[in-house]
């Protein structure tokens, strides 16, 4: 009780200040005839382009200008500094990372749907997503749309939010653009892109790129190749058609977790497997069309195919090689129909997902990887319908409300080539709700508050199922394990004074039923086990501000409150592993001369318990501070980028696990995925 009354007190007090802070700006904002008018900023969290204005949920949107601005060598280390958004990189090479938002921890990857032009990203197994896919400089803006309600269009994975990542297309006249970059651990990278278009009607680009690093830690290296195309043709002013297509190649290092003797007795950029590694080839396919029938809506259906193939090396670990090929098919129509409905605008859309997975895993006996041990084919099906409608009740007051329904199945088929485990066949059919209800009230042109209540969920990964041991010490597959639902309650308000300030809150607060996390003492011998977990409850508070003192002068400053605990059960009252308390953002941009500018972001987070640590019985790991500066000049068609990571030279890390340590008689420990100490980079791109 005491707990729960600390954390109303502690969301009123921050109301509040709010509230007279906002209060004290209007009063010495000076007002500006160049408002920033939220009804003409779209983004396209809902399928299809929305004001930003209109949408009831917490939004961020990281412009092509933010990624200019940043440090990042990597798509996900845009968003290191964005409110409400944890990033853990387990090697600092953007090849193992996650994203988490509203605190699910070591599930985070899981419950945070991550799109590229509306297409899922995220993988049918544990991997979750792959950010080393998502080439920086072909991003163009990266929209965030936190909480549940995106579920209802999007469904499975969606719990916590949706990070949908658009990238260029051609316009104007053809374009060439250049890039080399190079920094610490030998780091290099080169780019080439195409663009433009043709009477208005086709409109093309393409990029090849390679990119290479040492990493900081032995055997983190990485190697990633790259090309991506994004065509589109318009046949007439009511039809047109698109076609993207990409292929990803790479290989990186697997160099563990590194117990605190090992640091001792070597460093913290030790390997404690030094030969590990896995090779990616993951390539897809997009095709789709658009018919505008003006006053009668718009039809159009998207077709993708994906396919991922992995191959993971454990010769250190002496573990078995593993060769996973997972192969995805889409199909997607949906129709959206903007008339007035009783005098009211109105916007409806509705439609129908259906994805087909084949999901292959193969393991190899060590060293030859010749025989074939035994191999487990995974069938997933899903079918889900949708229908969400916005009301316009005034041009200040939106309603916006929902429903999905998705169903699945899984046909599993496990087969042991030695005879030590026994033939499995089984099939499941898990189906699941969701819905949206929020609104929002635009009480200026600039700004708005909104609410919104949603329900969501998530499907367990094919391979949460498999690996679990019985009494027999035989594997089988666990039916027992039941899909996640959240129910979600969101406030907040935008408000902008002028167009020198604006800032924002929001408020949170999540009820999660059937949590799916892994269980290191789970099972029937202890050994560790996927499971639900009955209830958790996640309370969060966002705040953001932005502030142009001067044409020369951009400041932001952003907090993060998060608190995640399991409700009930043996974990009663415990934190979340790896969910931070407190995350604080600052961020300066000086404009040293028309064609030089300073950008220095400073990043803050609060201690996390270690992974496996659910009974919160060891001390946390420790928090950190990082500052990235960088110096950029630009001058016409040409850009010189110079820019240093963890200026302060923190030693840190973004992810620890509490875990068994084979050198030390399987004695329980701490151990550590250590982070980059203070690094350099340097960057040209030139356009003609």
């Amino acid at each position: 009780m005491k707990k729960s009354q600390n954390l109303k007190f502690l969301v009123l007090s921050f109301s509040f200040a709010f509230c007279a802070f906002s209060f004290i700006l209007s009063c010495f904002a000076e007002q500006s005839d160049n408002k920033y008018d939220l009804g003409k900023i779209t983004v396209t969290p809902y399928r299809y382009e929305e004001s930003l204005g209109a949408i009831p949920a917490s939004v961020t949107i990281i412009t092509k200008e933010d990624i200019k601005g940043s440090n990042a060598e990597k798509a996900i280390d845009v968003i290191r500094s964005t409110t409400g958004l944890s990033v853990r990189d387990y090697y600092g090479n953007g090849t193992t990372s996650a994203v988490d938002i509203a605190g699910f921890g070591e599930q985070a990857a899981l419950n945070t749907l991550v799109l590229i032009d509306g297409r899922r990203a995220n993988d049918v197994d544990l991997s979750g997503v792959d950010w080393s896919q998502i080439p920086l400089d072909r991003v163009e803006r990266i929209e965030i749309l936190r909480g549940g309600s995106a579920a209802v269009l999007y469904g499975d994975n969606a719990s916590a939010g949706v990070i949908n990542i658009i990238t260029k297309k051609g316009s104007k006249e053809p374009k060439v653009k250049t890039q080399v970059a190079a920094g610490s651990y030998d780091m290099n990278n080169e780019k080439l892109s195409l663009e433009g278009s043709h009477d208005d009607k086709f409109t093309y680009w393409l990029d090849i790129g390679r990119d290479s690093t040492h990493g900081y830690r032995k055997n983190t290296f990485a190697k990633n190749k790259d090309f991506g195309s994004k065509l589109e043709y318009k046949f007439t002013d009511s039809v047109s058609m698109y076609f993207n297509a990409g292929l990803h190649d790479s290989s990186f290092g697997l160099p563990g977790a590194l117990f605190q003797h090992h640091i001792e007795e070597n460093s913290r950029q030790w390997a404690r497997y030094g030969k590990d590694h896995t090779n990616n080839k993951d390539y897809y396919l997009a095709l789709g069309n658009k018919t505008d029938f003006f006053d009668a809506g718009n039809f159009s259906v998207d077709f993708n195919y994906r396919r991922k193939d992995t191959d993971s090396y454990f010769p250190t670990a002496n573990n078995d090689t593993m060769r996973n090929e997972i192969r995805t098919y889409g199909i997607l129509p949906k129709y959206v129909l903007e008339n007035a409905v009783l005098g009211y605008g109105n916007k409806m859309i509705t439609g129908l997902d259906w994805y087909k997975v084949f999901y292959t895993s193969k393991n190899y006996t060590p060293p030859n990887d010749i025989n074939l041990k035994n191999y487990n084919n995974i069938k997933k099906d899903s079918t889900a319908g949708y229908i969400q409608d916005e009301l316009s009740i005034s041009e200040q007051l939106t309603l916006v409300g929902g429903y999905r329904y998705e169903a699945a199945r899984y046909a599993f088929n496990y087969h042991d080539v030695t005879g030590t485990n026994p033939n499995r066949d089984t099939k499941l059919k898990p189906h699941r709700q969701a819905f949206n209800l929020g609104v929002s009230y635009n009480y200026q042109d600039d700004s708005a508050v909104f609410f919104n209540f949603s329900k969501s969920f998530r499907f367990p990964e094919v391979d949460e199922f498999t690996g679990q041991n019985n009494a027999s010490f035989q594997q089988f597959i666990n039916t027992d394990l039941k899909p996640q639902s959240v129910i979600n309650y969101q406030a907040g308000v935008r408000h902008r004074f002028n167009d020198k300030l604006n800032n924002s809150l929001s408020i949170y607060r999540m009820k999660v039923r059937d949590y799916i996390y892994y269980n290191p003492t789970g099972g029937v011998w202890g050994f560790g086990e996927n499971e639900n977990y009955d209830k958790t409850v996640h309370h969060g508070m966002e705040y953001h501000v932005d502030a142009k003192p001067t044409d020369a002068l951009g400041i932001f400053a952003n907090y993060t409150f998060t608190q995640a605990r399991f409700d009930g059960g043996q974990y009663a009252g415990n934190d979340i592993p790896m969910v931070p308390r407190h995350k604080l953002g600052v961020g300066l941009r000086l404009l040293l001369s028309d064609d030089l500018t300073l950008n220095i972001i400073d990043t803050y987070m609060d201690k996390r318990y270690f992974i496996n640590d659910q009974a919160n019985a060891v001390s946390r790991l420790n928090g950190y501070l990082v500052a990235d500066a960088n110096l950029s000049w630009r001058r016409d068609n040409l850009g010189i980028t110079f820019g240093v990571n963890n200026l302060l030279n923190k030693q840190y890390s973004e992810y620890a696990v509490y875990a068994t340590d084979s050198s030390n008689a399987f004695a329980w420990d701490k151990a550590y995925y250590p982070s980059p100490e203070r690094n350099f980079n340097l960057k040209v791109d030139y356009a003609f």
